[in-house]
């Protein structure tokens, strides 16, 4: 079989933290492909190598037998559409324009745009129905509104490959449908190949036609959803106890979460503070493992929201695209103060969210116990303009600041909180 891409002996770091380990993958021409794992494990790195956007410091990405490291990034971008998890816009822009961007690597410089980008981006808008919100303001939309004028910008964009980072983690159950229905349909219409993380099983089982599977950094099983989510595989790689049946719907596999064993409580309380997913994986662990959570602030239907809303954890919580108010503050502000300790994740931080890093400068706070989760660069997850890893680096400072291994968050703070009890 010919394939489009492959991905050979493909290893990352960042700095001394290994990410990727000797990844080999093989993507044929057309079909949903979608990447599921834990949080951590390296999907998202995995995408932005594949897209060109990081360098792996071992082994290449092919494209019909290219290397794409030794391709411009205009020639890149006529191959493939890069949608990342963060679609924020630091400017404001009409949607008529946010699509016309996607002509970019077509565009003259000295001339501009042509009457066929133009024509290109019109078509884009017809084909994701959002032709009606092309004269409103990119910011102003909903979020399922957004991520259709995103694809309609990928698709101006004219390649045969969109790779999509967590495409509906933000996004309610009708727009997540709404927004892989469209995906899928495009990989049918244009003969695209769509490759997407996705975070829900059973969505990726319903729309998939190949899983990978990783985690830690390595695939451990790629097939069709049948060959990958197994009850045996899902235990492999999520190290949680699923029943797996056959949907009456699309014959497909559907994974049911069995009940849960009585968690014994230990008598210590946590704040987590994350958002957008980084905090699921440790929410549902900690709360197994008998620790008292509260979460903040998040915003409603995220999906570290929703995680805490099914671990009946407390949560400060905000509106989507508002930013985080004065209220919202000090409600977080309220849960870390009656915390044990608190833990950091890995979480992207904007200006929208750039309030729960400054929350742990609060004097208030500056004898807790803080553990700082590092899954990635933080650069790679500031979207502030440097700002925030400003204030992270003033964070990591305080006392008794400790960055630790997930694998190792509950050792640590037991340990720490009966060190601070006993001062």
């Amino acid at each position: 079989m010919d394939y489009q891409i492959n991905v050979e002996k493909l290893s990352f770091s960042y700095d001394l933290k290994k990410v990727l380990r000797q990844v080999n993958m093989s993507i044929s021409k057309g079909g949903f492909f979608c990447i599921v794992g834990p949080n951590g494990s390296g999907k998202s790195t995995l995408l932005r190598v594949i897209s060109a956007v990081l360098k792996p410091q071992e082994g290449a990405v092919y494209f019909e037998g290219k290397n794409i490291n030794g391709m411009k990034s205009r020639s890149v971008a006529r191959l493939l559409s890069f949608v990342p998890q963060n679609t924020s816009l630091e400017f404001d822009f009409k949607v008529s324009d946010v699509v016309l961007m996607g002509r970019y690597p077509y565009v003259n410089k000295l001339k501009g745009e042509s009457g066929q980008d133009f024509e290109i981006a019109e078509k884009a808008m017809e084909y994701t129905n959002t032709t009606h919100l092309k004269d409103r303001s990119f910011m102003e939309l909903s979020g399922g509104e957004r991520q259709r004028v995103i694809l309609a910008q990928a698709l101006a964009q004219d390649t045969d490959i969109l790779i999509l980072d967590e495409p509906v983690s933000h996004l309610d159950l009708q727009h997540q449908v709404e927004i892989l229905n469209l995906i899928k349909k495009m990989c049918v219409d244009r003969k695209l190949t769509a490759i997407t993380v996705l975070h829900d099983l059973n969505l990726a089982s319903a729309y998939s036609d190949y899983i990978v599977m990783m985690r830690d950094g390595e695939i451990k099983r790629q097939g069709t959803p049948f060959e990958t989510l197994t009850a045996a595989g899902i235990k492999e790689i999520f190290d949680t106890d699923v029943y797996v049946s056959v949907s009456p719907v699309g014959n497909k596999p559907y994974i049911y979460a069995l009940a849960r064993p009585e968690i014994k409580k230990i008598g210590i309380r946590v704040h987590v503070i994350c958002g957008g997913g980084s905090g699921s994986e440790i929410i549902g662990r900690l709360h197994s493992e008998g620790f008292d959570l509260s979460s903040g602030v998040l915003t409603i239907g995220d999906l570290d929201w929703k995680v805490s809303k099914e671990n009946d954890v407390q949560i400060a919580e905000e509106v989507p695209f508002v930013g985080i108010s004065g209220e919202a503050y000090a409600k977080n502000k309220e849960l870390a103060a009656i915390a044990d300790a608190i833990v950091l994740t890995g979480l992207y931080l904007g200006k929208s969210n750039i309030r729960n890093l400054e929350l742990l400068l609060e004097k208030d706070l500056e004898d807790k116990p803080l553990f700082i989760l590092e899954d990635e660069s933080f650069p790679e997850r500031d979207y502030t303009g440097g700002t925030a890893f400003q204030l992270y680096e003033k964070v990591k400072t305080v006392k008794r600041t400790m960055l630790v291994e997930s694998k190792m968050l509950k050792e640590e703070i037991i340990k720490a909180v009966k060190a601070y009890e006993n001062r």
